[in-house]
């Protein structure tokens, strides 16, 4: 008995000593699986095995090994997503789209949200867009595809970091790979009239007198766009020498016999938009608009507007009984308004 010890204590030794050669080494390995392969409740799923590297994993400057069947049955890591800020035009929401990393195609991914840092506090991307505690696994349709989906509810002026894990059933989740960064915008609205003054020519009895034009300039990147408004302090023409106004109308001046309007044309966009004309001075010819006292819109943009431009002019029409007078004016208003 005491020989057969020391026999199998020899070989033991011979066993557990490294596996080497000039190039490689493997350090406490060991041989077949046993025990229970995969086990379950109705809340936790179990897969172990027997005999892997001691370590659980085997690391380097710049890969890392896991070692037994769940790393054989683990996904590709997600490169980092892409993220677009709308050519800095959002302020509250950024556009990001999955990179599959070449995984298979019922693969569902989680989108991981931080501020500061990549992995700082980080908030997960929620099917409805907006950033939650818990992650929520979706196929890569579903966030979007090549056209991404949006977070929402995002801090002003701020940098987001992100990154993205994938899973496909059990025991198959990997870590959140590289991060990607894009940065939200201010809010901002730009609005410009040239020129401040336009003069009409001599008002002749039964004939429509047109001006110049008033070049219009607006953006917003307002999530509902914007509008630019129209008001006038005297709802028409007003001569204070004479104490006449040649009233303000909606209709084409050629059909009346007296009266003073707004046009608005060629209303275009660099971006966004479009920029559109809004009814009653969105008429051509001599058809015009009746401006008020109270602000009416003249032009308006239902999403973000880049480089947003239209032209506005002013038609007038004296008939053989407007007094004569050299002093007819109207101070016009215009307010431009982002819809936030």
């Amino acid at each position: 008995m005491k020989s057969a010890v020391l026999a199998l204590g020899l070989v033991t030794a011979i066993f557990a000593a490294f596996s080497s050669s000039p190039s490689y080494q493997l350090n406490s390995y060991g041989i077949g699986p046993g025990g229970s392969s995969n086990s379950t409740s109705t809340t936790y799923h179990l897969q172990a095995t027997v005999g892997e590297q001691a370590n659980g994993s085997t690391a380097g400057s710049t890969k890392t090994a896991n070692n037994g069947s769940v790393q054989t049955e683990q996904l590709n890591v997600p490169p980092a997503p892409t993220l677009s800020n709308g050519s800095n035009t959002y302020y509250n929401k950024l556009n990001v789209i999955v990179s599959t990393g070449g995984n298979p195609s019922d693969t569902a991914f989680a989108i991981r949200v931080a501020t500061g840092s990549c992995n700082n506090s980080p908030l997960y991307v929620q099917a409805s867009g907006t950033l939650g505690a818990s992650p929520v696994y979706q196929t890569y349709s579903s966030w979007g595809s090549g056209s991404g989906s949006y977070m929402t509810g995002l801090a002003v002026s701020t940098t987001y970091y992100v990154n993205v894990a994938a899973k496909q059933g059990l025991f198959t989740n990997t870590e959140f790979g590289a991060c990607a960064s894009a940065a939200t915008v201010s809010p901002s609205t730009t609005f410009s009239i040239s020129p401040n003054t336009i003069t009409l020519s001599n008002l002749l009895p039964g004939s429509v007198i047109t001006s110049s034009n008033l070049s219009i300039n607006f953006a917003t990147n307002g999530n509902s766009g914007g509008t630019v408004y129209v008001s006038g302090a005297n709802s028409g023409l007003l001569s204070n020498h004479v104490s006449h106004t040649i009233a303000a109308i909606t209709g084409n001046l050629t059909l009346q016999t007296e009266g003073f309007g707004v046009q608005a044309t060629g209303a275009t966009e660099t971006s966004g938009g479009p920029l559109t004309t809004v009814s009653p001075y969105s008429s051509s010819g001599s058809t015009v608009g009746a401006e008020t006292t109270a602000p009416s819109t003249i032009l308006t943009s239902t999403t973000p507007l880049v480089g947003g431009f239209a032209n506005a002019n002013f038609q007038a029409k004296a008939s053989v009984t407007t007094p004569a007078s050299n002093d007819y004016q109207e101070v016009l208003t215009f307010i431009a308004a982002g819809n936030f």
